[in-house]
Order: structure tokens, then C-alpha cells, then sequence
């Protein structure tokens, strides 16, 4: 039986007791249901501060990351910047992977920067647990940027506006930092810049509110949001992962997406590393490396099962997602309509990527009209365009 129609049985018995109950389905929205749809719209204009880096929210640093995060002289080859791989409406590469340094091909899909600032975790497998370290990886990875504190001091030494900026802004001149804080710094401005990267106010929050108080007044049947916020809270259970205003769980799931690659072991393989990594959220170039960010850290360090992390990707923000193509890490899906049929079909064959899927990972059988639904639903989760 299809596990969202056992589910809707046991309710049914529950509810009701009898055999004519066990063919109904209870009305949608229930109470539960409403307290989620409440939940979902309207993200916050301001995101969360972040306490580990003190440029954040200041305008000269977002201006210094702005120009740096856009030039291609902090590469290696001189070509790639960070716009290069997080660029476009969608603030990605329309491909499965990006080209970096000499032609070579990421390892992954570039993950969207837009609302970036409300993540709590970066990289599709968590290796980085701060925008601003984030922002170091690229930088360094010989397939993307190709640098170093050296490539990135000759830069910014070379161009007297950013010698002036940063040094205002760090006290010291970019020749004289050492290189692990030098590129610290870097990351922090970067940072600062991308996380005024937000794009909000979608129709779907409009939605969601006007069904809300459809629901409330016993016409939930009647709105044009019905069979979409329906399908999303039910049989396609999208809200288990996708929840909250930001409409993700900030977690990692394995949800069996075929990966034969060398980072396949998601963020099992990158947990050890993100410990020791001298940039973290509780390394000296943290600005509060004490703090309850840096906290969750040691959390991770005893608590972490592989049985959960192994093959583990994190879960992206819903907002924006018609602007990303292609989809999940490795950019497998070209469209949303190939996103909903993965899904559908529960996931990819067991062994054909590392470690076990969710347990919520298993067929739907949706109706063609239920595909259709979820994806109007996720097209309308666009936000507005930045004025």
C-alpha cells in the first residue's frame, strides 16, 4: 500500500473507528496542518546576525566584497571569479557543473547564493559552517579559483583601492597579514556582500495567506492553492524536509541521489575535516569562536551518526527554486517537472549512491494533476526582484 495512503487509513481508524472511515480522507487542511501553512510564508527582510563575523552589516565591507567577489584577479588563471560559478538571475551556473581554472569542471552543482544569508549550513555537504569560511573554499580549490594567500595578497596589494579598504577595515595592510588571516578576512567581506544577497516576497507567501483564511472560513476547496498546498503537506510530503519560512529544515537527508563521485559520502566525509579545519566557527580567526555557533561544533564532534550523515546532503531553500536549474547536488535534474518524478519514484536504485536513503524516501504515486500543482506551487515561491 502506498505509505501516504496507510498513513490516511490509520488516521481515518483513529478518527473514526469504523470500515466506512477507513475509505475517507480527513478534510485538508486539519489543525496541524494550519499551524504549518502559518508557519511557511513570510521570511524575515533581516537575516539572522552572524556573531562570528564582525564586518557583517557593515556597508565598506559589503562594498570591499562586492568588487572582490566579482574579480576574476583573485584566481590563479585570471579568469574565474566567484560571479563566474553564482552568477545570472538565479545566482548559479545554468549547468550541471561549473568551469573553473584551465577548464576543469566542479565536482557539484554551485548551490544558489541567493538568501544565502538565513543558511545555517553551506556547501551541499556542510563543510563549511559560516558564509564567510565558506567563502575561503573556492578560493583555495585547485578545480575552482586555483589561489592562494599569496595569489590573493599579489591582488589585493595591486590595486591601491583595495590595499586602502582593507586596511581601514582590518587595521593592517594585506602585506602584512599572514596568509591564514589574510584569507579569513577575505572571506569575511565576501561574506558580508553576499549576505545582502536576499530575494523575498514571493506570490507564494501572498498564497498561503489568502488560503489560510479560506481554510479558517470552511472554503479551502474553492482556492487555486488547494491541490498544490495539499499535495505538499501530504502525499508528496515535501514539508518534512522543506518547512519553516525559509522552507528547508537545515539539515542533511540521503535521499538517493545516484553519485559515484569522490564526495558521494556527503557530510560524513566532510565532518571530520570541518572539525579540524583551522577556519571554523570555533577557530582563532572566528570572531566569537566561543559562542553558540561554534558550540554546535562540539555537539556534532560526539553526537554525529554515520548511519544519518553518510551519503548526506543538505536540504535547500525552496524560495527562488525556478531560478536554479539544474537540481540537487549533482545537477541530475534539469527541470522541477524531473525533480517531482524523482521523487515520485522514491529516488534513485539503492547502490548507486553511498550509505541508506530517509526512511521518508519511498514512492508517492502522484496524479499527473498533483505533478502539475507542485509545480505551480514551486514556481510561485519566486520572490520578488530586488530593487
Amino acid at each position: 500500500m502506498n505509505p501516504y495512503r496507510l498513513r490516511a487509513v490509520t488516521l481515518a481508524l483513529a478518527l473514526g473507528g469504523s470500515g466506512m472511515a477507513c475509505e475517507s480522507e480527513e478534510p485538508f487542511p486539519n489543525l496541524d496542518e494550519l499551524d504549518q501553512l502559518r508557519s511557511l510564508h513570510s521570511l524575515g527582510r533581516q537575516p539572522p546576525k552572524d556573531s562570528t563575523n564582525r564586518m557583517d552589516g557593515l556597508a565598506r565591507a559589503e562594498a570591499l566584497g562586492d568588487v572582490l567577489f566579482h574579480d576574476s584577479g583573485l584566481s590563479r588563471c585570471g579568469t574565474v571569479s566567484c560571479a563566474s560559478c553564482h552568477g545570472g538571475e538565479g545566482l548559479t551556473v545554468p549547468t550541471a557543473k561549473a568551469k573553473g581554472c584551465d577548464g576543469h569542471l566542479s565536482e557539484r552543482n554551485p548551490p544558489t547564493l541567493l538568501n544565502v544569508a538565513y543558511n545555517r549550513w553551506f556547501m551541499w555537504d556542510g563543510r563549511a559552517d559560516r558564509l564567510w569560511n565558506q567563502a575561503i573554499l573556492p578560493l583555495l580549490n585547485p578545480v575552482e579559483m586555483n589561489a592562494d594567500a599569496q595569489v590573493v595578497r599579489a591582488r589585493l596589494t595591486s590595486v591601491e583601492s583595495y590595499t586602502t579598504e582593507y586596511q581601514a577595515l582590518f587595521g593592517k595592510a594585506p602585506a602584512d597579514e599572514t596568509d591564514s588571516a589574510l584569507l579569513a578576512n577575505v572571506g569575511k567581506v565576501m561574506a558580508a556582500y553576499q549576505r545582502t544577497l536576499v530575494r523575498i516576497d514571493a506570490p507564494f507567501d501572498t498564497d498561503v495567506r489568502r488560503f489560510i483564511t479560506a481554510a479558517e472560513a470552511g472554503q479551502a476547496e474553492a482556492d487555486p492553492a488547494y491541490l498544490g498546498l495539499k499535495t505538499f503537506l501530504r502525499k508528496g510530503q515535501c514539508i518534512v524536509c522543506h518547512k519553516g519560512p525559509a522552507l528547508t529544515d537545515d539539515l542533511f537527508h540521503n535521499i538517493g541521489v545516484q553519485d559515484s563521485s569522490s564526495g558521494a559520502g556527503g557530510q560524513w566525509s566532510a565532518l571530520t575535516p570541518l572539525l579540524d579545519w583551522e577556519f571554523n566557527a570555533a577557530s582563532r580567526h572566528s570572531d566569537a569562536p566561543t559562542g553558540t555557533i561554534a558550540t554546535r561544533l562540539q555537539t556534532m564532534r560526539t553526537q554525529a551518526d554515520p548511519a544519518t550523515l553518510e551519503g548526506a546532503f543538505r536540504t535547500p531553500s525552496l524560495r527562488n527554486v525556478a531560478l536554479t536549474a539544474p537540481y540537487m547536488h549533482t545537477g541530475a535534474q534539469a527541470t522541477l517537472e524531473e525533480v517531482i518524478d524523482f521523487y515520485n519514484e522514491g529516488g534513485d536504485a539503492a547502490g548507486s549512491f553511498v550509505g541508506q536513503k530517509t526512511v521518508t524516501m519511498v514512492p508517492l504515486e502522484l496524479t499527473n494533476e498533483e505533478k502539475r500543482a507542485l509545480v505551480t506551487l514551486l514556481q510561485s515561491m519566486t520572490g520578488a526582484t530586488p530593487p
